[in-house]
């Protein structure tokens, strides 16, 4: 008999099902595992399997609500999570609240919105030591590339503002100054008028003056007596 035929149709899915385990595993896991599966000489105790430490898998749903609740729409929830997140940052300075309150700072659609804080924050956060996990590094450097993109957005819109201001600032001067000569041209012109009448007065005053002065004609003289 055999030993496919003493384990029976029982042991031999057993075995089945621990070979395609163990084609799932790591390397390392594969080669513990194997070596745990040996069976042991006579009279030598095997080591202890050495133990594989698991990372703890982070949950970044804190973060997400955290920027959820910032979104327009509800003032009180918005204040509510700054003040909260301001809290826990300053209460316990740790990298992961330092990180959630930059991200709520920086967070755009509420009144203290300020992205120039929030980046300077996340840049002092990844540039020093910190616990962040590499999850969290990666959140915390996209959210500083959209935090330089936001300012430089607004850098570039104040600029643009106050070009438009200097160019309106340009064009009132210009029309003051149109302003003030067409009315110093106006001035000017009445004047003249002023005193071209004046002249005319006289003339005309003249001509009466004259007209007064004048001998009566022939033809006017009164018959004699």
């Amino acid at each position: 008999m055999t030993t496919m035929n003493v384990l029976g149709p029982a042991g031999r899915r057993a075995g089945n099902v621990r070979r395609r385990v163990l084609l799932l595993l790591p390397a390392p896991l594969i080669l513990a595992s194997c070596v745990s599966l040996e069976p042991a000489a006579p009279g030598v105790v095997a080591p202890p399997a050495a133990t594989v430490a698991t990372p703890a898998v982070l949950d970044i749903a804190t973060y997400l609500d955290a920027i959820s609740a910032m979104a327009p729409g509800d003032p009180l929830r918005q204040q509510a999570e700054m003040a909260g997140a301001l809290d826990a940052a300053t209460s316990s300075p740790s990298s992961a609240n330092t990180l959630r309150y930059a991200l709520v700072l920086g967070s755009a659609g509420h009144p203290d919105s300020n992205p120039v804080e929030a980046r300077r924050l996340i840049t002092e956060l990844l540039a020093g030591a910190n616990t962040l996990q590499p999850l969290e590094r990666e959140l915390a450097s996209a959210f500083q590339r959209e935090f330089d993109a936001r300012v430089s957005l607004y850098a570039e819109i104040a600029r643009q503002r106050e070009e438009a201001e200097q160019t309106l600032r340009k064009v009132d001067d210009t029309a003051e100054r149109r302003a003030d000569a067409l009315a110093a041209e106006n001035a000017r012109l009445r004047r003249q008028l002023a005193a071209a009448e004046r002249k005319l007065e006289a003339v005309a005053e003249m001509e009466r003056s004259l007209l007064e002065q004048a001998p009566p004609s022939a033809d006017e003289t009164p018959p004699q007596p």
